[in-house]
Order: structure tokens, then sequence, then C-alpha cells
């Protein structure tokens, strides 16, 4: 008797150690959350940014193929990583309009200066 519930509990054991990982649904769908923010601020039209966001739209794609496959762990760093890449697409497009506004405000500065100085 004392054989057999060590050995159901080893099963159990086994079997609980083995479990596989849950899907990723919240992080799949987290990273499309970010993709769509990235589409939204205009990430294609900023080409370091757009590459970013094929990126991520191309892993996305890939973690919900891999979910479909049952390879859930590896769908969720997938996930991630698509996430990331569309994170790091809308932190471009931020990156170049602040560029694009210190330009502006540099040449209304310059414009400002020579005027005063032909006065």
């Amino acid at each position: 008797m004392h054989k057999r519930i060590v050995g159901f509990f080893s099963i159990a054991l086994a079997v609980t150690a083995c479990a596989s990982f849950p899907p990723p649904t919240n992080t799949v769908a987290s990273s499309l959350a970010s993709v769509r923010g990235a589409e939204e601020v205009g990430a294609a039209d900023v080409p370091p940014a757009a590459l970013q966001l094929q990126l991520a739209r191309e892993e996305v794609a890939k973690a919900k193929k891999l979910m479909a496959d049952g390879d859930n762990e590896r769908a969720h760093y997938m996930a991630l990583r698509a996430g990331n890449d569309a994170e790091l697409a809308i932190v471009l497009v931020r990156e170049a309009k602040a560029r694009s506004e210190a330009a502006n405000a540099a040449k209304r500065v310059e414009s400002a200066k020579a005027t005063e100085a032909t006065q």
C-alpha cells in the first residue's frame, strides 16, 4: 500500500513538473496593442520606426503560429519581443518628432537673431 501511494505521488509530481506553459493570450494581446499604438503615432512614416514596426508585426504573427502549434513558451517570448519592438518604434517616432521640433525652434531663433541684427 505504501509503495502505491509513493508511486502515485511520484507520478503526480512528474506530471506537475512537466505541465505545459499556459497560452500567452495576454502577452499576445498586449503586443498587438503596442503594434496598433505604433501604427497610430505614425511609425510607418519614420524609416527606423517603420522597420521596428514591421519586425513587431512579423513577430506577432510568429507568436500566434507558435501558440497554435502548442509551443506556448516560445510564443510568449516571441510576443514579448514583438511588444518591445513596437514600443521601440513608438520611441523612434517621438524622437524624430522631437528632433524636428528642435530644428524648427533653432531656425526660429536664427531668424529672430537675423531680424534683430538688421534693426
